[in-house]
């Protein structure tokens, strides 16, 4: 049974845009989380694999959550990316955001060396998390642990994930799964029902929520938002016509790289070019992709994100 304090519900997995020199452009992703928020999301994740958050500094990652709270955006509803290799930068972004009122952040393991074991990895989140509470003076916020092997090389065993919930009470409360891999998405969900369990691939979103799960962390939120909010808001008559939409629409990007491709569409749809930057060492996607892309979102029947 999840506690009343889950965080259930749509939470878009943030586009992070930029300007001519290749800086965040904060004005235009204040803008975007808005329009995320009035489209009916549990809140906004920033700066993880879609926000192109490893291609950012922590520095600029702190002055662009700072402008984005100031913006109007509240903090309450912001879930920002903050694990790194080293557990001083994960723990200083992790209290910075605290300070700021952020409630939850999202937390990879640590990704560069690949032949660590449960027992290295525990040590890092464990120091990762002791030291926020330091840095924050106690007030620490709560974690959303990351798993996505495909990039960091290394699966977050449910076992090891209730070890660190055991051992952090209130504080690590639940998981982003993006492994594409159902059997061990249904392994959370069955191992750890009183966790937010969050699925990262949409096309698993309704076989979750059947399962007890809290809803998606999502990178396709930021153009089908609308689609993905009904779905995880259970209405049982419309359920499997919308998965199969957002399945149909998730199939329309992935046959290209996702990052590029979503800031294509985006460009196209709301006519504002700027979207289409990213940063090395992905590129840009080549001409004609977004218009292409939007064509499969609309020929899937999705309905899209207003601006």
């Amino acid at each position: 049974m999840q506690p009343a304090s889950s965080l259930r519900g749509v939470w878009p997995a943030v586009l992070t845009p930029f300007d001519k020199l290749l800086a965040i452009d904060n004005a235009r992703l204040a803008r975007h989380c808005k329009a995320l928020l009035a489209a009916g999301c549990r809140g906004v994740s920033l700066f993880g694999t879609t926000g192109e958050g490893t291609a950012l500094s922590a520095d600029e990652r702190q002055r662009s959550l700072e402008a984005v709270i100031a913006a109007g955006v509240p903090a309450a509803r912001i879930m920002p990316s903050t694990g790194c290799c080293d557990a001083p930068t994960s723990a200083a972004l992790a209290a910075h955001a605290a300070g700021l009122g952020v409630e939850c952040v999202l937390v990879l393991p640590p990704f560069y060396l690949k032949d660590v074991n449960e027992t290295g990895i525990y040590a890092h989140i464990a120091a990762t998390i002791e030291r926020t509470a330091a840095l924050a003076r106690g007030r620490s916020p709560k974690i959303c642990l990351y798993n996505f092997p495909f990039h960091t090389g290394i699966t977050l065993a449910p076992a090891l994930v209730r070890r660190l919930a055991v051992a952090f009470p209130g504080i690590v409360v639940s998981v982003k799964d993006s492994s594409g891999d159902w059997p061990l998405s249904s392994s959370y969900l069955r191992e750890l029902p009183d966790l937010d369990i969050f699925v990262g691939d949409e096309r698993t979103i309704l076989s979750a929520l059947r399962a007890g799960g809290a809803g998606t962390v999502s990178g396709m939120a930021n153009a089908i938002a609308p689609d993905l909010v009904r779905l995880c808001a259970g209405e049982a008559r419309d359920a499997e016509p919308l998965q199969h939409t957002v399945s149909a629409a998730v199939a329309a990007v992935t046959a290209h790289s996702f990052v590029p491709a979503v800031k294509a569409a985006l460009a196209e749809l709301w006519h504002e070019g700027a979207w289409r930057a990213v940063r090395p060492p992905l590129e840009a996607a080549s001409p004609g992709v977004g218009a292409s892309v939007l064509a499969a979102l609309r020929t899937a029947g999705a309905n899209l994100l207003k601006n």
